[in-house]
C-alpha cells in the first residue's frame, strides 16, 4: 500500500479493501481488544471447572491435593487476554497469516517493535534499580527540606523536581516512586486530600515524558517510524514542553486554590507545611549510596551515547542492554555479599553444624531510621523499599525431635509445586533486590505492546489504515499546517482513551502518517509533516492525563498505588482535574510547535 501518490489515495475507494469480512472482523476485535482497557472484566470459573482443573493438576503431580474449598477463581478480561484472544482468533479462522504476526513482532516500514521494547525494559531496570537505592526518595525528601514550611515554595520545589525527574528516567519510575512519596507525605504533612499534589505530579511526570525518546516506548514507535534521530526528536519537542510545563503551574495553583476555597474543606495547598524531618532522616533514605552513584553514572552515560549514536544508525538495543546486565550483575553481586555477610554475621546455632545455620532474612537497601516512630517508619515505605518479612517455614532441623509414631507417617506425594517453591524461596532469600525490581519491572507491557502491534498491523494488511490516511489527507488538503497540528494533536489526545492507551493510539497514528506522508508522486509539505509528527509526540505524552486511568499504562499504575495507600481517585474526579490541565498544556505545546515549524522551514 505504500508508494500510493495522493490523487490515488484521495481517490480510492474505500470500500474496495475494508469491506470483507475479514477486515470488519479485525476492526470489530481491534476495538473490543480496546474496550477490554478501558472496562476489564472479571468472569468468574464456575466451581465444577474448578474441580476438574485441580484434580488433573493433582494427577499430573503438578500441585499437592488439598482438601481444604478450593477459592472462587476469575477470567480476567483485560488488556493482555483480549488482545490476545483477538489474536489467536485471528489466525484461527485465517484472516492473520505468519508474516502479519512475524511483521507485528519483528517489524517493518521503520518500527521495529523488538528494538523498541528491548530498550524500553532495559532502561526501566537501571532507572527500577536506581530507585531501589533509595536515591529517588532521598532526592524527593531532600526537596521537600528545601521548601522550609511554605506550602507554596514546596509545591512548586516538588513540580519542578517531577518535571526534571520525568526528563531524565521517564514516567514510569517518577509514578513509582513519586506516588507512594507524596502519599506518605501528605499524611505526615496532614494534607487531605492530596488532589493538588498528586495530580500535578501525575500530570508533570507525563509531560516531561516526551523530552527523551527514552522516555517513553510512544517515542521509541515515533522515532523509529520515522528515522527520526534523538537529537532532532528532543529539539522539536523541548519548547513546546517548556512552554506547557511553564503555563501549567499557575493554573495548577489556580484550580486548587480555588477548589480549596470552598469551605469547611481545609486548603489542598496549605500556607504553611511542617512535615518534621531532621538533615539525618532525610540522609537515612539514600539506603544504597554506592548504588546511588552507580546507576546515576551508568544511566547518565547510556542516555548520552544513545543521543550520540541516534544518528549514525546503531540500533538501540545494543546501546541500552549492556548497561542493564552491568546493572543486573551488580545487584546480584550487591544482594550475594550482603547476604554472605549476613550468614557470616549470625553464625551456626547451638547444636546445628554450619549448613544448618539460620540465616536472617537479607535486607539491602534498607537502614533503620533511627528517631522515626514506628507508623511513619511503615508510612515511608514507598515502592522504592524491598520487603523483608517472609511468611512461617518448616524448620527442617527440629525433625530430629520429632516423635518416632510422627516420623512414621507417609510422606505426601512430591509434586512440582513442593520441588519449585523451595528453589524459588531460596532464590528470594538470597537475591532479594533483583527479585523486587524484577516484580517491578513493566514485564506486562511486552505482550501488550506486541499484540497491538500485530492487531495494527492487520489492520493495515486489511486496508484499514489506508482508509484512515485517505480521510486524513482530505482533512489536510483543507487545513493545511494548522490542521496537521491542531487535528493530529486533538486526535492523539482522544486516541489514548479510546485506543488501547497511548501506546496503541501511537502505533495506530504512526501508521497513518507514515502512509500519508510516503505518498509516491506529490512530496508533502515539510511543515505539515513535522507538524503532524510532533504534534503526535506531544499528544501520545499529554494525552496520559485526560479522561481516562486506561489513557496510559502510567495511569493505571497510578490509580493502583494510591488505592495501597488509601487514597482513592474516581474516574469521574481524574476526567475533571485533568481536563483544563491537558487542555492548556496542548494549546500551548501546539502553539509553539507551529512556530517552530514555520521557522525552521521558512522560505521552503
Amino acid at each position: 500500500m505504500e508508494g500510493l501518490s495522493m490523487d490515488q489515495l484521495l481517490a480510492t475507494d474505500p470500500h474496495a479493501s475494508v469491506g470483507s469480512w475479514k477486515a470488519i472482523l479485525t476492526l470489530v476485535l481491534f476495538f473490543l481488544s480496546n474496550v477490554a482497557v478501558i472496562l476489564p472484566l472479571r468472569v468468574p470459573i464456575p466451581i465444577v471447572l474448578l474441580h476438574i482443573g485441580h484434580h488433573i493438576l493433582v494427577l499430573l503431580r503438578i500441585v499437592p491435593d488439598s482438601h481444604t474449598p478450593l477459592k472462587t477463581r476469575h477470567v480476567h478480561l483485560n488488556f493482555i487476554t483480549v488482545p490476545l484472544a483477538s489474536v489467536l482468533l485471528l489466525l484461527a479462522a485465517g484472516v492473520f497469516d505468519g508474516k502479519t504476526l512475524r511483521d507485528g513482532i519483528v517489524g517493518t516500514s521503520g518500527i521495529q517493535p523488538l528494538n523498541i521494547m528491548a530498550l524500553f525494559i532495559s532502561l526501566a531496570y537501571i532507572s527500577i534499580s536506581l530507585d531501589a537505592t533509595g536515591l529517588f526518595r532521598f532526592l524527593a525528601f531532600w526537596v521537600a527540606s528545601k521548601g522550609g514550611s511554605s506550602g507554596r515554595k514546596l509545591f512548586t520545589y516538588l513540580y519542578i523536581f517531577f518535571l526534571v525527574s520525568g526528563v531524565v528516567v521517564g514516567n514510569d519510575p517518577v509514578i513509582l516512586s513519586g506516588t507512594a512519596f507524596l502519599a506518605y507525605f501528605t499524611r505526615v504533612a496532614g494534607i487531605t486530600p492530596p488532589t493538588a499534589w498528586i495530580f500535578s505530579q501525575f500530570a508533570a511526570a507525563n509531560m516531561a515524558s516526551v523530552v527523551l525518546v527514552s522516555s517513553n516506548p510512544t517515542n521509541l514507535v515515533l522515532s523509529g517510524a520515522f528515522s527520526v534521530s534523538f537529537l532532532s526528536y528532543a529539539a522539536h519537542v523541548v519548547l513546546p514542553f517548556l512552554a506547557a510545563s511553564v503555563c501549567v503551574y499557575p493554573l495548577l495553583l489556580v484550580l486548587f486554590r480555588a477548589r480549596s476555597s470552598q469551605l469547611p474543606q481545609p486548603p489542598l495547598i496549605p500556607k504553611r507545611i511542617d512535615i518534621g524531618l531532621s538533615q539525618a532522616e532525610v540522609r537515612a533514605t539514600l539506603v544504597d549510596q554506592r548504588g546511588a552513584i552507580f546507576g546515576s553514572v551508568l544511566l547518565l552515560v547510556t542516555l548520552g551515547v544513545l543521543v550520540g549514536v541516534s544518528t549514525i544508525g546503531v540500533p538501540v538495543w545494543e546501546v541500552t542492554v549492556p548497561p542493564a546486565v552491568i546493572m543486573l550483575l551488580r545487584d546480584l553481586h550487591y544482594d550475594w555479599t550482603t547476604h554472605r555477610a549476613k550468614k557470616c554475621s549470625s553464625g551456626p546455632s547451638p547444636g546445628q553444624d554450619d549448613s544448618e545455620s539460620s540465616i536472617p532474612p537479607a535486607e539491602p537497601r534498607i537502614q533503620a531510621h533511627t528517631g522515626i516512630d514506628q507508623e511513619q517508619h511503615e508510612l515511608r515505605e514507598v515502592s522504592s523499599r524491598i520487603p523483608t518479612s517472609s511468611g512461617p517455614e518448616l524448620d527442617l532441623s527440629s525433625a530430629v525431635s520429632l516423635p518416632v509414631s510422627l516420623k512414621a507417617t507417609p510422606a505426601p506425594p512430591v509434586t512440582l509445586l513442593t520441588l519449585i517453591s523451595p528453589v524459588v524461596s531460596r532464590i528470594t532469600k538470597t537475591f532479594p533486590t533483583v527479585t523486587h525490581i524484577a516484580e517491578r519491572l513493566p514485564v506486562a507491557l511486552l505482550p501488550f505492546a506486541f499484540l497491538m502491534f500485530i492487531l495494527v498491523q492487520g489492520l493495515s494488511t486489511l486496508g484499514w489504515v489506508e482508509l484512515f490516511a485517505r480521510w486524513w489527507a482530505a482533512w489536510i488538503a483543507r487545513t493545511g499546517v494548522l490542521g496537521a497540528v491542531g487535528g493530529m494533536g486533538l486526535l492523539s489526545c482522544l486516541f489514548c482513551n479510546f485506543c488501547g492507551t497511548n501506546i496503541g493510539a501511537t502505533i495506530l497514528l504512526a501508521r497513518v502518517l507514515q502512509l500519508w506522508a510516503d505518498a509516491g508522486d506529490v512530496d508533502v509539505d515539510p511543515r505539515t509533516r513535522d507538524g503532524a509528527l510532533y504534534a503526535l509526540a506531544l499528544g501520545s505524552n499529554f494525552g496520559a492525563f485526560t479522561l481516562t486511568f486506561s489513557a496510559s499504562l502510567a495511569g493505571l499504575l497510578w490509580r493502583q498505588i494510591l488505592r495501597q495507600k488509601g487514597i482513592h481517585v474516581r474516574g469521574q474526579q481524574f476526567a475533571l482535574v485533568n481536563a483544563p490541565i491537558s487542555v492548556v498544556a496542548m494549546l500551548v505545546g501546539c502553539a509553539v510547535l507551529v512556530g517552530e515549524v514555520y521557522v525552521e522551514h521558512r522560505g521552503e
